[in-house]
């Protein structure tokens, strides 16, 4: 049986990412995502029959337990002003299923490797040919690490020829430090800055303007964001 993340499908760029290495190693190729949560970004590596390995520190997004989701009668999309409130829904508590019990059910606990590891605290010694990460840097569990820190960590376990893939918060206010603070959320084209001459960007895209997105589970408010993504090759 095919099983669903609560965060909804992948973006189409990860089938992207899979497919441009699947044209340089076919299946014999190694893949980490840090962050994996409850396998969104996972599952579709395992399911290709690619050897994943996935880190996370959230026990319910790894083992399964309760969140609390909001109750969204009906939604509205709102533009994007400073002074944005949303308001209050009621929340509902329902069962969810971890990423181990996702590659149980769907039968590819031969293909995955998961550990609970706070990954720029304690990152591994193993490296592999891609490493994918989304939206996990600006945590307040990895408060500590500059970003510059939390990308070299990344780089560090990718493989000569690798890839490293990044989707990353910006700050939707450039100049507001206080909500959008250095260490969560990057400026315009700052993470050029983390990238040397032994990485070829290959792309990268970032959003000028934030993006509405609606109350969901460990955010029960509507919200706004504004993205960036970055796909880079080591050299060397």
């Amino acid at each position: 049986m095919k099983t669903k993340s609560i965060w909804g499908h992948p973006p189409t760029r990860l089938y992207n990412l899979i497919k441009l290495a699947e044209n340089n190693w076919g299946k014999d190729f190694t893949a980490c995502v840090v962050g994996c949560s409850d396998g969104k970004f996972l599952m579709p590596f395992a399911r290709e029959g690619i050897y994943v390995t996935g880190y996370d520190i959230d026990e319910i997004a790894l083992y399964g337990g309760s969140k609390l989701f909001p109750i969204v009668e009906s939604k509205v999309k709102y533009k994007y002003s400073k002074d944005f409130k949303s308001k209050e829904y009621k929340l509902e508590k329902r069962k969810v299923l971890g990423v181990l019990d996702r590659l149980k059910k769907e039968n590819l606990e031969d293909f995955a490797k998961i550990e609970k590891r706070d990954f720029y605290r304690n990152f591994p010694t193993e490296k592999f040919n891609v490493v994918f990460t989304s939206c996990s840097l600006h945590y307040s569990a990895n408060k500590d690490f500059s970003l510059e820190d939390k990308i070299k960590k990344l780089q560090s376990i990718v493989l000569t020829n690798g890839y490293l893939y990044v989707d990353y918060m910006m700050a939707i206010e450039e100049d507001d430090y206080e909500l959008y603070p250095s260490s969560k959320f990057f400026r315009k084209k700052e993470i050029l800055n983390y990238f040397d001459s032994s990485w070829e960007i290959i792309s990268i895209k970032e959003n000028n303007y934030p993006s509405f997105e609606g109350a969901h589970v460990d955010c029960v408010r509507d919200h706004f964001h504004r993205f960036g993504y970055i796909l880079a090759r080591r050299l060397k």
